[in-house]
């Protein structure tokens, strides 16, 4: 018995700031601009559901929702993840929540080939919003597969 609540305040105590922090940022939305690093200049969101996460913009561009992993710092919550298309490469994302709602995401997208791969740096700067209606990933998963991602304009950009 002694021997049991000793383990139970050894795991409680000490391993607890090993956790898992899956799901830290799940159910929060994210309004800002996305583009160039040195310039982001197109409107897009950022969302978090059921341990993934995805960018409005770039669903619409053929990424798919990509699993998440976040850690609480002295920075605020600082997150990593990847986003991929078959044909557009992927996007690894690294950013910080700070405490007061603004998020700065640095994002490298890289487009290999057969022949050469291109690499450039991408910019999300925005702020924790409300979103007006609640955006799951399931639900996004299903628009995706009516989404035509080559005749979006937009997405050449991509």
């Amino acid at each position: 018995m002694y021997k049991s609540l000793a383990l139970i305040f050894f795991l409680a105590f000490v391993w607890a700031p090993f956790g898992n922090a899956e799901g830290l940022l799940d159910g929060k939305t994210f309004s800002g601009m996305i583009g160039p690093a040195e310039n982001p200049d197109l409107p897009d969101n950022l969302y978090f559901d059921d341990g993934h996460f995805w960018s409005q913009i770039c669903t619409r561009c053929g990424f798919v929702p990509g699993v998440y992993q976040a850690e609480e710092t002295a920075e605020g919550v600082r997150f990593t993840g990847t986003l991929e298309s078959e044909s557009r490469g992927r996007f690894d994302y690294v950013g910080v929540l700070k405490d007061d709602g603004s998020v700065v995401v640095s994002v490298v997208w890289e487009r290999r080939r057969w022949y050469w791969t291109s690499t450039r740096e991408i910019m999300f700067v925005g702020a924790l919003s409300e979103p007006v209606l609640t955006v799951s990933l399931s639900k996004t998963r299903q628009d995706m597969q009516t989404i035509d991602p080559d005749g979006n304009p937009l997405c050449a950009r991509f």
